[in-house]
């Protein structure tokens, strides 16, 4: 699970900072923000025999951490304001945690 949490946090960041200087990037910035955790997820789940729990508790891990760093750096950026740091994370741990409970349903992966 630790590739796939260095991954979100990379992806994240990567937008973040795109985003900083690209108007287009920032402005789907919401969009990218739970579409990384949720393919990360799903990635995840497909990739292995996990239970549900296991699935939801590590698909939340993987969206969540990324989206707080990203939100974190946004911020200090000043492209973002200080609120968003308690909804992101909560948000894209939610696509994270469905992305890998629906990868894990994927007949033939493993």
């Amino acid at each position: 699970m630790k590739g796939y949490v260095v991954a979100g946090v990379v992806l994240e960041v990567a937008m973040v900072v795109t985003g900083h200087y690209v108007q287009a990037v920032l402005l789907l910035s919401g969009s990218l923000g739970v579409g990384i955790p949720f393919l990360l997820g799903l990635l995840y789940g497909a990739g292995r025999k996990l239970t549900v729990k296991e699935a939801s508790t590590d698909g939340f891990l993987i969206g969540a951490v990324g989206a707080f760093v990203g939100v974190l750096v946004s911020i200090l950026l000043g492209d973002q304001a200080w609120p968003l740091l308690t909804f992101a994370p909560v948000a894209s741990g939610v696509t994270g945690l469905l992305g890998a409970v629906i990868g894990r349903l994927v007949p033939g992966a493993r």
